[in-house]
């Protein structure tokens, strides 16, 4: 009676609250703790006497090096490498619950590599810092000991690569035209890790504060709704009834939304090799951009698009095709088919070499397939221009055949999506709850009763 007549209602919110922040407080000492390992590593550029280059194309020439070997190694395949190797067991209790992708990418979040910024000018070498954050102390820094690793690695075996196929390149064109053989082949940069991985001491989060104030705020939610439930009764039961029809009919209306899942893919542009001039210096790698910019009009044309969709191994849109004209088809597989240039996670100047493919569809085999299709309607056009040029000149068809010019290869081969990317069903519950509620308070306000308007005394009506 107190709480329906009184203030005693503002104790009871305040209690709520304060409650609401216990718990969460206390839950956040169940949250895991996340230890931050770190180490630094640098890319020097390193000078070629015999190719005279300015230092500015030599920086140029190493930040497209370190973008190119970090979208390796970040990528699904290499990460999916560090995770299963079984000196690692990384995320052993969610790979039980979820699928790899996802896993996959909880990894790659949990991944920081900045690049420090740098005044100096010249040959002065990229520094950027890898750390990765990980429950357990020791392997938290085992990886990061493997990424800065892998840095390293691949560098050497890129520039011993390079190396050995412009010594063949050109041994075997010396002595097929009986000249001298060509001079030394060009200097790559260097890669040293300058601090390695650290064991981190302390850990970082969970930030409880913000467990808190969740905690206050959800308690003074609930104490709001008990409050008022007590004081108005049956206006609380009917507000109720309406954000539960509401939830339900917006979840039932979700299961008439197609499902969607989304493969995904990525390629990238390997620089080249060996020019057709053995003192000329190594190009920089064609940016992303560009060569979608020249690739994508063919690649995405009707005529292509239209063959991928009519296909007999994956056959898109079926019941689109019965009763749409074939352009308004099209449009809807350019619509879910989205490509887009890669920007280097470390935010390091470059040229962007690698951009990713992928495409929605209701059958999750089918978009891993149409993304593969694509896949190859890429390559097909980089190679057949690239014989379009080699055609007329004897060097340049050779580089071809060697695979010792620029090359598109595939960093990540499609996936197989695991689950939905649309519709999100309890998102939909939940406006469907917060809209029941609104209507709910709109017509509980307008058909709220009336007070009686008093008469004075004395006062009667008549005709």
């Amino acid at each position: 009676m107190q709480i329906t007549t009184g203030t005693e209602w503002l104790k009871l919110v305040a209690a709520t609250a304060v409650i609401g922040a216990i718990v969460a407080g206390g839950l956040s000492f169940t949250v895991s703790p996340h230890y931050v390992s770190s180490a630094a590593v640098s890319v020097t550029p390193q000078a070629d006497p015999v190719r005279p280059t300015s230092p500015q194309v030599l920086q140029e020439q190493a930040a497209e090096h370190v973008a190119a070997m970090e979208t390796s190694i970040l990528s699904r395949t290499e990460l999916w490498r560090i995770i299963a190797d079984p000196q690692f067991l990384l995320y052993s209790d969610d790979l039980r619950r979820m699928p790899i992708d996802d896993v996959i990418q909880e990894m790659r979040s949990n991944i920081r590599i900045q690049v420090r910024p740098s005044t100096d000018d010249g040959l002065a070498p990229i520094v950027f810092s890898i750390a990765f954050a990980y429950p357990d102390q020791a392997k938290a820094q085992a990886t990061v000991r493997a990424l800065a690793q892998k840095f390293t690695d691949e560098n050497v075996n890129t520039n011993r690569t390079n190396a050995d196929a412009y010594r063949g390149f050109w041994g075997d064109m010396a002595e097929f035209a009986h000249t001298k053989p060509a001079p030394p082949p060009p200097v790559g940069e260097i890669v040293g890790v300058l601090n390695p991985a650290s064991l981190p001491v302390e850990s970082e989060g969970p930030n409880r504060v913000i467990f808190l104030a969740w905690g206050l705020g959800t308690g003074l939610l609930l104490g709001l709704l008990a409050a008022l439930a007590m004081r108005w009764p049956h206006g609380a039961w009917k507000l109720g009834r309406f954000a539960v029809v509401g939830c339900i009919l917006a979840g039932a209306a979700s299961f008439l939304i197609p499902n969607r899942y989304t493969s995904t893919a990525t390629m990238m542009i390997a620089p080249t090799q060996v020019t057709e001039d053995p003192l000329i210096p190594l190009p920089p790698v064609t940016p992303a951009a560009e060569l979608l910019r020249q690739m994508e009009p063919e690649v995405l044309s009707f005529q292509r698009l239209s063959r991928i969709i009519e296909d007999r191994r994956i056959n898109l849109y079926p019941s689109e095709r019965a009763t749409r004209p074939m352009e308004e088809v099209v449009r809807n597989m350019a619509r879910d088919l989205r490509i887009a240039a890669l920007d280097p996670p470390s935010g390091v100047k470059g040229s962007v070499a690698a951009f990713s493919i992928s495409f929605s569809y209701s059958d999750r085999f089918k978009a891993q397939q149409a993304v593969q299709m694509v896949m190859n309607a890429f390559t097909e056009r980089y190679y057949t221009e690239a014989r379009l040029n080699a055609s007329k000149n004897f060097t340049l068809r050779n580089i071809l055949k060697r695979k010792a010019g620029e090359v598109l290869e595939v960093l990540d081969p499609p996936n197989t999506p695991q689950h939905l990317e649309t519709p999100n069903r309890l998102l939909i519950a939940a406006v469907g709850l917060g809209v029941g509620l609104l209507l709910g308070a709109i017509v509980l306000f307008f058909r709220r009763p009336r007070a009686p308007v008093l008469q004075p005394a004395g006062c009667t009506t008549g005709s």
